[in-house]
């Protein structure tokens, strides 16, 4: 495992777009946090302060932080993306297998490099939560309560890596594995759709308050693990926190594993088919 972590590392280090694209990624989460913790506007003639408004209190900082950084992963996608791609365009696939890497191995050290980034967003994250809760918050003794968020954020990113990685493994260019990924986002938007219009005109039941096939597609998958963060009108108005405590919903997180196994195992089955 080491060894292969360090053939990936030696990969990454020394192609400037990756450090490059890393190094934005990791500024992003930094001017995020340095973003929400400040953000004040008027609306109406009335202040929002999200600070005030308990954005950043235990238990919902974990849920709104999570949410709002998954938005970035699109850039540690890019070298997810590039990283194998740029294996077939320089020929370094054929290389490494001729100098002793077997295919099992290339797929396993690509999805070591997902598993890193994940890891390494997601203690970002935390830490970034812990110290705007720890700032923000009145209330530290519910700091563990919706943890779980962040093993939510970790599975996301997996998830979404894994699908990105069978992509490139797929598609062998860098253009059209992002052509690939916004093609399968647009199609499972429509899916909802249709799903949507028919549950509606034969069923006569209300999308959003049952659990659509569309819900368990990968992206869409990838997105229920964090929703957005509910909101209550009502107890703003009465002088409380509009803020409400979410839950992950596990479901989401047994069929993200799945997805990431099975999406691995394709990437492989492609690579050991191929004549290279």
């Amino acid at each position: 495992m080491l060894r292969l972590l360090k053939i990936e590392w030696n990969k990454i280090y020394y192609y400037k777009a990756a450090r490059v694209f890393t190094f934005i990624y990791f500024g992003l989460l930094i001017l995020m946090g340095l973003f929400l913790s400040q953000f004040k506007t008027s609306v109406n003639g009335t202040d929002l302060d999200l600070a005030k408004l308990g954005a950043f209190d235990f238990p919902y900082i974990w849920q709104n932080i999570t949410y709002f950084a998954a938005i970035g992963k699109i850039f540690l996608a890019v070298i997810i993306i590039t990283n194998i791609t740029n294996e077939y365009s320089n020929r370094t696939l054929k290389q490494n297998l001729i100098d002793g890497l077997s295919k099992k191995e290339f797929i396993q050290s690509k999805f070591l490099t997902t598993l890193v980034f994940s890891l390494l967003s997601t203690l970002f994250i935390f830490l970034i939560g812990l110290i705007l809760g720890v700032s923000f918050s009145e209330n530290s003794v519910s700091f563990f309560q919706n943890i779980d968020f962040i093993g939510a954020y970790f599975m996301k990113l997996v998830l979404f890596f894994s699908f990105c990685m069978f992509l490139s493994v797929l598609m062998k260019k860098t253009a059209f594995s992002f052509l690939m990924l916004f093609v399968w986002w647009v199609l499972e938007s429509i899916l909802g759709g249709v799903e949507s219009f028919l549950r509606i005109k034969f069923f006569d039941q209300n999308p959003l308050k049952v659990k659509m096939v569309y819900n368990y597609l990968p992206l869409q998958t990838s997105s229920n693990l964090i929703k957005f963060p509910e909101l209550s009108l009502e107890d703003y108005i009465l002088g409380g926190r509009p803020f409400t405590q979410g839950a992950v919903d596990y479901s989401f997180f047994i069929v993200s594993v799945f997805y990431i196994i099975i999406f691995v195992m394709l990437s492989y089955i492609l690579l050991k088919k191929r004549d290279l």
